[in-house]
């Protein structure tokens, strides 16, 4: 992790705690662009997200010249994009999730239960419409995608 990454990420541990929010991910590209996801429950706004950029803006402008040297986007991550912190999955619970398993196996289901180790899905059978929960070490998890409907 580079000394901006770090110093981005101090800056906004107290921002996001202050708005109740959290960071899902933090890209520093090599063109010079710096892209914060972050999040909050029920839902982030985008007037969060421009509080946000202006008042990360600011504290590393006053560091160094920031601003001419990098462009900042501050954003939600965007509903079809995978989960990529456990938050995310304790936000979803009762929502229908699709989990890609390493090995290459989709699971469907209901999300029941997410902690630091695993998931519980409720995965229905189709044919059978039998409803089984299984449990799902993260391990074991490529992505998982919430399944949205209309």
């Amino acid at each position: 992790m580079t000394n901006l990454e770090n110093r981005i990420r101090e800056i906004l541990e107290k921002v996001l705690k202050e708005n109740n929010t959290y960071l899902i991910e933090l890209k520093v590209h090599a063109g010079r662009l710096v892209q914060v996801f972050v999040d909050r429950d029920p839902h982030i706004t985008i007037e969060e997200c421009a509080y946000i950029s202006r008042i990360l803006g600011k504290e590393l402008n006053e560091e160094f010249p920031f601003s001419e040297q990098y462009a900042l986007e501050v954003s939600s991550p965007g509903i079809g994009e995978p989960f990529k912190v456990l938050r995310q999955y304790q936000k979803c619970l009762g929502r229908e999730v699709e989990v890609l398993m390493l090995s290459g196996v989709k699971k469907t289901g209901t999300l029941l239960f997410a902690d630091e180790d695993k998931i519980i899905l409720e995965e229905t059978i189709k044919l059978n419409k039998i409803a089984s929960a299984i449990q799902i070490p993260f391990l074991d998890i490529k992505s998982t995608h919430i399944i949205i409907k209309f």
